[in-house]
């Protein structure tokens, strides 16, 4: 009777399970599938002196689509003064449009001025050109746990203008492979390398964003405000690290545009979450005023400061424990294993009475840095 039961529930359960799996469908309403497309704009005009100025161009995406962004291609791109400047961008890239160091008049702003190559026109707000105070500091702290590095800013404004800041950061790391390579293949021939592919540097620039104010304190000053947390896993803190830390001085508008922006990119969808909010910025279409679009133009100057980190933190990573050398060859087959299956020549192994050289051979991705994205050209601030 004790197994009829048993044998009972488990199928009542089997069933409910079945049931419950095979119900669940994804909900993918038009709104998502057949979400139109608007206009990004993601730049600045950097009035600093000597500098280049950027602004990029893309089209939002229905959010399960894979690739990446859309570009907005041969759009003409435009700063106006309101006292007669004017600034022509210039197509570099797809989609990213640059200018050279410009010279304005005091107490000038400025507004964008897009002209799409369908014909639709889109201009911004007039913005003030914002002077930016430099960077007192950038500094670092290892966590207790040794788990990565946190990187903080500190900054102040002795003349209480500027109130609200944003930061933004490229990093640039040093990283070695775990076999070393001292020969290569040249027309059938194994020769010493010309060039070092076993240590090589790769950067990143941020996608976060940091904004702080100083509006409810008596000083324009900014403490220890986190920029970013350099976690130990992988390879980052192992040999050298650095950060360019930039900062911008903002107006209280924008600074109220990157915050609410920053709120609906940390929303993480539980039920009780406060739900998204949509974020355009100071840009309207003027061919179709019912048209949204995204971003946010300013003017401002630019101050950076670069911080170098030498902590050498950081265990193992997997190719530490999975790399190791492949075969030991006569000179003819390991040149032909590299035409055929891209293993490189680790180091020359000399065997007692062979008539032909020997070599020992790895795989690429345990001896070339250059496969893991890095070049192994030293960056000229690198020191």
């Amino acid at each position: 009777m004790k197994n009829h039961v048993k044998l009972l529930y488990l199928s009542i359960l089997s069933l409910g399970l079945y049931l419950a799996y095979s119900c669940v469908q994804p909900y993918m309403p038009p709104e998502i599938t057949q979400a139109a497309s608007f206009l990004v704009v993601d730049g600045s005009l950097n009035v600093s002196p000597l500098t280049t100025s950027q602004i990029k161009l893309s089209r939002t995406q229905n959010i399960n689509e894979k690739d990446p962004p859309m570009v907005e291609r041969e759009a003409t791109v435009s700063v106006e003064g309101d006292k007669g400047s004017n600034f022509k961008f210039v197509e570099m890239q797809p989609g990213i449009y640059t200018v050279g160091a410009i010279a304005y008049l005091d107490n000038e702003k400025f507004r964008l001025h897009i002209r799409t190559k369908n014909g639709k026109e889109y201009i911004s707000q007039y913005v003030p050109a914002m002077q930016t105070p430099p960077i007192d500091s950038v500094t670092y702290r290892v966590s207790p746990d040794k788990t990565g590095v946190q990187i903080n800013v500190n900054t102040h404004d002795p003349l209480n203008k500027t109130r609200f800041y944003r930061w933004n950061f490229e990093e640039t790391w040093e990283y070695q492979m775990p076999l070393y390579t001292g020969y290569e293949v040249i027309g059938k021939q194994i020769k010493g390398r010309t060039e070092d592919v076993n240590r090589c540097w790769d950067n990143r620039k941020s996608t976060l964003i940091t904004v702080a104010s100083s509006i409810k304190l008596s000083e324009d000053v900014i403490r220890d405000v986190p920029i970013t947390f350099v976690p130990v896993l992988g390879d980052k803190l192992r040999i050298k690290y650095s950060i360019l830390v930039k900062q911008y001085g903002i107006s209280q508008q924008e600074f109220e545009y990157w915050n609410a922006l920053s709120r609906t990119n940390e929303v993480t969808g539980g039920l009780f979450d406060s739900q998204p909010s949509q974020v355009t910025g100071n840009i309207l279409c003027i061919s179709d005023p019912n048209e949204i679009v995204f971003g946010f133009f300013s003017a401002s100057s630019m101050q950076e400061k670069r911080l170098f980190i030498t902590e050498n933190l950081g265990g193992l990573t997997f190719l530490d424990s999975s790399c190791e050398p492949i075969d030991t060859l006569p000179a003819s087959e390991a040149i032909r294993m590299f035409e055929m299956l891209s293993h490189l020549i680790l180091v020359e192994f000399p065997v007692p009475g062979s008539q032909e050289l020997w070599y020992t051979t790895g795989s690429a991705a345990c001896s070339d840095c250059r496969e893991l994205g890095g070049t192994n050209k030293k960056p000229t601030f690198w020191k």
